[in-house]
């Protein structure tokens, strides 16, 4: 059984939680470079200016790197000047204090993490102009800066769709024929890909399932065994050593969970956790 200890540095960061300021937006409409929740108001401005779209997927009130990147980047005048002309902002927040979203958009901004698979908080979907097109992802950085992340948007911006019409329409007729054969070929393997891609997610969940059914089989034919090979107090023993062994690994698997910052005082603790469970693995070996 392999454990290991996970760390992360954004852990540091939640203690700055306080005193950092919330992302402001406005609930209804959207003009370019302001915060808004407004997801279709923001579309229609999109198509209108053909502007892309920035989500920011949000805990606004509690998440430590959404807080930095508003303090580093959102907040400072440059990101301001830039924004103002060339991008709109929708923010789809889960914050703490469900005050803050309101409930029409509650049940839509779920819906939207599940579509985009956000996995983690803050998450930036790049949408294209044409208010459907995922161009791009980006995340928090402690090195972000307004000019870097304006870099980072402007790469991702240059395979859109809207950088791509721009780029037929200077070609030749003869080399937009030959783009275009290339661009359907492409997007055949793409869709070829994708449906092979949901194969095989379907295969490893099937797998997984599996494998966790052998593993609860395993554990009642070794249960079976010892209580069919050991004396009634012996194997008494042995469920109350188990008991302590399920209880312990649930203790250190709660307390990782929590992702305790990288020191001294919290390295104590995980050794001390991990002797223990080693302690009663090895009085399981006796059984």
């Amino acid at each position: 059984m392999k454990r290991k200890m996970l760390f992360s540095a954004g852990v540091v960061l939640m203690s700055m939680v306080t005193t950092l300021l919330a992302v402001e937006s406005d609930i209804d409409g959207a003009v370019p470079g302001k915060w808004t929740m407004d997801l279709d108001a923001a579309k229609k401005v999109a198509a209108e200016k053909k502007l892309p779209i920035l989500l920011d997927f949000s805990g606004s009130d509690w998440c430590g790197w959404c807080k930095l990147m508003e303090t580093d980047v959102f907040s400072k005048p440059e990101w301001s000047a830039w924004a103002t002309n060339n991008i709109m902002m929708v923010l789809i927040d889960f914050p703490t204090d469900k005050s803050l979203v309101p409930e029409k958009y509650t049940e839509r901004n779920n819906a939207l993490s599940e579509q985009y698979g956000i996995e983690g908080f803050p998450t930036f979907i790049l949408i294209d102009c044409d208010g459907h097109t995922d161009v791009g992802r980006l995340g928090a950085g402690r090195d972000k800066t307004p000019d870097s992340f304006i870099a980072e948007i402007n790469l991702a911006l240059k395979n859109g769709p809207a950088a791509m019409e721009k780029f037929v329409a200077s070609l030749s007729p003869e080399a937009k024929t030959a783009y275009e054969e290339l661009a359907a070929k492409m997007n055949a393997a793409e869709a070829s890909l994708k449906e092979q891609m949901k194969i095989m997610e379907e295969v490893q969940k099937k797998a997984e399932a599996l494998q966790q059914s052998v593993a609860e089989m395993e554990e009642q034919m070794n249960l079976f065994r010892l209580e069919h090979s050991l004396s009634a107090s012996e194997f008494a023993a042995y469920k109350e050593t188990k008991a302590k062994y399920d209880a312990a690994i649930a203790k250190i698997q709660a307390w990782l969970a929590t992702q305790p910052e990288e020191n001294e005082e919290n390295m104590k603790i995980f050794t001390e956790m991990r002797d223990e469970i080693l302690g009663i693995e090895a009085e399981l070996s006796k059984y």
